[in-house]
């Protein structure tokens, strides 16, 4: 806000200048002028001088000198347009860093504030996290986030840990599982003792670890300030060599006009807000131009597998019969008695019953026990649907083909839903996480962008990791990670290859995103701790975006480089036909703005331009 109101003060104090100066008196233009420029200048010139006796010499500081000896000299209108382009560079600057900065303090915001605690009476009493103890036992009502690390104490449940661990499905847990906080309990109540304090639970070392990722950010140089050094040393030899050969200060101030670095502040601020508007049209939000420029130099990608090139919730892949039954029937029956049911692989059944036009019969006599499976009756049959598991307690036969199926289903990242009449196992369901259609054309656009190295990190297992490397076509992939274990390989990565760009959707990736070069989130399902820590948040639900981002990053970059160019070539011309003195200060400063002009224009080619 401040560097607004800066803005806004220099500008007003330029216009009424300019109008006093034009049509009432040169002389009381000029004060007010000299004003805007005195008070005006101050802040900027503390933040430049101490820049610049801390060693950072920026672009900023020959627009300072162009300033002083502006005032000094009396050349007031020189001077206050120089004043004016430099706080417009300024304020481009902090509109293009201040968008949607990623807040530790929002990933905290999600984390649960509150425990069900199960006094010794038997009463609940809801306390804050802080106050549990490990010992104490707790209830976790469904659809709730797990509050602290826990050990179930009672019931059979499902959770969905897929925000922590990355498992892609619903994981069983019986008494004496530990069920990790930030975990999200299905459909069913459980009792559990606490294992962990809230401060050394799961979710709270993920805040901490995307705390500490943040913190050790190195710093990055503005873009400008790169070509600062070169050209503010030739600026001065140049101003300094004309006024010794011709005596007249006022050839050296003419130098430093049309030297003003306005090119260079203006160039890459405009480049990277052009790209990052370019970028918001096409559902990308790049929240800072750093991470655009960073974003353009990387070259490789990392990527989390479940919800990332995986849809992220099961879907139906395969259905088999055991009887007589055909196979569209074992679906339609399925999905008729679950579309009461809430649970996740419920809705699975239910939608790839709807793809498939299959007409669902409404049950009579529904039941569910919630997490493990449902029965009901249609055509005056009782039919059952659930799980292995499930069946087992029904007592129901399990045909020796199926049980030695669930073994490797369970090592293959598969489960398996059965359909059961009142006698026997009719036949069942397999679900799995799919690949993203869009994934392959990716990850060959990709290649085509310079990415030298594509890695896969996730929690799942290996051999379910394994069958989707192989699917997608990556050559190295590391599974069965915690969010630490990603952590520690995005830092091996990047010591091998370079600065790489992290992709990913859940909480579990939200530390690796903030370790990474470039943290890209996938906000798909409202992956909020993802989104809050990445750099770039990527809406819908499309990875192909990804191949948008980068274009657009790397030809962002590619612009600024070249109107700093096309800027830095004009003003050394200038300043050269100024040495000689054919260049008033005045004609100067109107000069520069032709060349600010034209470095603004090339600078916002990107969003002319047509998609790729």
């Amino acid at each position: 806000m401040k560097k607004y109101l800066h803005l806004a003060g220099v500008l007003i104090g330029t216009v009424v200048g300019g109008g006093l100066y034009l049509f009432v008196s040169h002389s009381l233009g000029n004060d007010v002028f000299m004003v805007t420029i005195v008070l005006g200048g101050i802040s900027g010139a503390y933040r430049i001088i101490r820049s610049a006796l801390s060693g950072q010499l920026g672009a900023d500081f020959i627009a300072l000198a162009a300033i002083v000896t502006a005032l000094v000299m009396g050349q007031y209108v020189a001077g206050v347009v120089i004043l004016l382009m430099l706080s417009t560079g300024e304020t481009l600057d902090a509109y293009a860093e201040g968008r949607a900065s990623a807040e530790l303090t929002k990933l905290l915001q999600n984390t649960p504030h509150f425990a069900h605690r199960k006094k010794s009476d038997g009463q609940l009493e809801e306390v804050a996290i802080e106050e549990v103890a490990v010992g104490d036992t707790i209830i976790i009502k469904p659809n709730e986030i797990v509050p602290v690390d826990c050990v179930v104490t009672e019931g059979e449940i499902a959770v969905d840990e897929s925000a922590i661990t990355g498992e892609s499905l619903p994981v069983s847990k019986a008494v004496g599982s530990l069920v990790y906080s930030g975990s999200l309990a299905l459909n069913q109540p459980f009792t559990a003792r606490v294992a962990n304090t809230s401060s050394t639970s799961r979710y709270q070392t993920i805040v901490r670890l995307v705390a500490s990722a943040q913190e050790k950010r190195a710093p990055v140089v503005r873009l400008a300030d790169r070509y600062a050094g070169i050209f503010t040393i030739a600026t001065f030899a140049l101003a300094g060599v004309a006024w010794f050969v011709s005596g007249d200060p006022v050839r050296m101030l003419a130098v430093l006009v049309v030297a003003s670095p306005c090119p260079l502040i203006l160039a890459a601020p405009i480049a990277m807000i052009s790209g990052m508007s370019k970028a918001a049209s096409r559902g990308i939000i790049i929240k800072n131009s750093i991470a655009l420029e960073r974003l353009a130099r990387v070259r490789g990608l990392i990527f989390d597998k479940t919800g990332t090139l995986t849809i992220g919730k099961p879907e139906v892949v395969r259905i088999v019969q055991l009887g007589s039954l055909p196979k569209d029937a074992i679906l339609q029956l399925a999905a008729s008695i679950d579309q009461l049911s809430t649970h996740v692989f419920a809705r699975a059944l239910v939608t790839a019953a709807q793809q498939r036009q299959a007409v669902l019969v409404y049950p009579e006599n529904f039941s569910e026990i919630i997490g493990h499976g449902a029965s009901g009756t249609i055509n005056s049959v009782t039919y059952t649907v659930g799980s292995l598991g499930f069946m087992r307690k029904n007592e129901m036969p399990i045909p020796d083909k199926l049980a030695e199926l669930e073994e490797i289903a369970r090592n293959e990242g598969l489960s398996i839903v059965c359909l059961a009449s009142e006698t026997a196992i009719l036949g069942y369901i397999t679900f799995a996480d799919v690949i993203r259609t869009d994934v392959h054309d990716l990850f060959q656009k990709m290649h085509e962008h310079a990415m030298r190295k594509i890695v896969m990190l996730t929690g799942d297992k290996h051999a379910v990791a394994e069958k989707t490397a192989i699917a997608v076509g990556v050559k190295e992939f590391h599974a069965e990670l915690l969010p630490e274990d990603k952590v520690m390989w995005v830092k091996k990565l990047q010591e091998k290859y370079g600065p790489l760009a992290m992709v990913g959707d859940g909480i579990n990736d939200a530390p690796a995103l903030a370790f990474a070069s470039v943290g890209i989130a996938m906000a798909h399902g409202g992956a909020t701790a993802a989104s809050e820590t990445g750099d770039i948040v990527i809406s819908g639900d499309g990875v192909a975006r990804i191949h948008d981002a980068v274009h657009i990053a790397q030809r962002s970059l590619q612009l600024a480089k070249q109107s700093i160019g096309i800027g830095m070539g004009l003003s050394i011309g200038l300043m050269v036909i100024a040495s000689f003195g054919y260049i008033p200060p005045v004609a100067g400063a109107v000069l520069q703005e032709v060349v600010d002009v034209i470095v603004i224009i090339n600078a916002l080619r990107l969003s002319f331009e047509s998609a790729t």
